[in-house]
């Protein structure tokens, strides 16, 4: 068993106002429902989230169910990680989810922490082959990284240590506030391993290898086929984009 912690504080100010006057991004309406809804649910549905923390607007207080709760966000990302985890005051694993990925499965998150489970590290990531994103979502535009054993795009979410979460987060808010700086952003991944990337040969563990020095845990990536982890809303013609998939996949089960 994990727990969960749903970032949904993200306000509605940008691409996505096209689409929807909610004041979060979390609040835009798919399929019926408010974008972060499909996550929780998706989350409780796997049967492994003990406690459901989401950060985020109170409006989601009547979706996080028996022993969940809702935190109050902050602007930064990684501030609400910290107030995430700072609610929880446990030691079990740590289920970090963004709140704009509404095609996630219960199937998904299961196959991921079941997976997890069996590779020895303090936190996980996923990571999905490009081959499974264009066989279930065809169309859909993700950001790949080619390496040498495969391209791939990431999930959004990670499996944290709650020990090595507090650890980390130092490093992990530097590199989020470089996110816009890419010559220092790359001074602090590594130059060389940088140029690999870019060339398409570094691989999976030296990624690994790399980002574990760099945050001071051991990382690891998870491979899954399920691209629905990371098929995100970021832009206007996302939502339909999902409303179509959710209502096909309703109208399939």
């Amino acid at each position: 068993m994990v727990d969960a912690v749903v970032l949904a504080g993200r306000r509605n100010e940008k691409e996505l106002r096209a689409v929807s006057d909610a004041q979060w991004e979390a609040l835009i309406p798919i399929a019926g429902k408010p974008m972060a809804c499909w996550v929780i649910d998706a989350l409780r549905e796997s049967k492994l989230c003990s406690r459901i923390i989401v950060v985020g607007p109170s409006e989601l207080w009547e979706y996080v169910g028996e022993g969940g709760s809702v935190v109050e966000p902050s602007e930064d990302l990684i501030e609400n990680v910290r107030r995430g985890a700072h609610s929880l005051q446990g030691d079990r694993p740590i289920l970090v989810c963004t709140s704009d990925i509404p095609m996630l499965t219960a199937q998904a998150v299961q196959a991921f922490l079941q997976q997890a489970e069996t590779i020895p590290a303090q936190f996980h990531y996923p990571v999905v082959p490009r081959e499974d994103v264009e066989r279930t979502f065809p169309g859909n535009k993700r950001t790949y990284v080619r390496l040498r054993d495969g391209t791939f795009t990431g999930g959004n979410f990670v499996l944290l240590d709650p020990k090595a979460a507090r650890q980390a987060i130092g490093v992990a808010q530097e590199l989020v506030s470089l996110r816009k700086k890419p010559l220092r952003l790359a001074l602090l991944v590594g130059l060389r391993f940088v140029v690999r990337l870019l060339l398409g040969q570094a691989t999976v563990a030296e990624a690994e290898r790399r980002f574990s020095r760099l945050l001071g845990v051991e990382g690891r990536a998870v491979r899954l086929p399920y691209p629905e982890v990371g098929v995100d809303v970021d832009h206007p013609g996302d939502v339909p984009y999902c409303e179509q998939e959710i209502r096909r996949r309703q109208g399939g089960a």
